[in-house]
């Protein structure tokens, strides 16, 4: 074996290069989180036009990102439905709950009392 056998040719390769960095959605994820919970609360009366109107407002800047690059845009997209699916789910549940209060105070008996 001779000396240039055993020298090192050079130095060894760098490390790979880490992987760039994605541009994220993070207002389609919240809006769509947001629309979730306002689904989920439709039923207490202020919450679900709170988290709805956030995630409507969210949705719709997460889609704008969306057509710029980022990705996402199907959950930007579904938040965007889930807020508004909630703020008419709370308004249809104020609207019942205002005519059954209404039904239940004018009730009266049909039946007279046996006696």
């Amino acid at each position: 074996m001779s000396d240039s056998d055993l020298s090192p040719t050079g130095p060894p390769p760098p490390p790979p290069a880490p992987p760039a960095a994605q541009p994220t959605n993070g207002l389609g994820v919240a809006s769509l989180v947001l629309g979730i919970l306002s689904i989920l609360l439709f039923f207490s009366v202020v919450p679900p036009f709170i988290l709805g109107g956030l995630a409507v407002i969210f949705g719709i800047i997460g889609v704008s990102k969306a057509g710029q690059g980022a990705p996402h845009k199907g959950l930007a997209i579904a938040g965007l439905v889930c807020g508004a699916i909630g703020i008419v789910a709370a308004i249809a549940f104020i609207a019942l709950v205002v005519t059954t209060g209404e039904v239940v105070t004018n009730f009266t008996y049909t039946i007279s009392p046996a006696g």
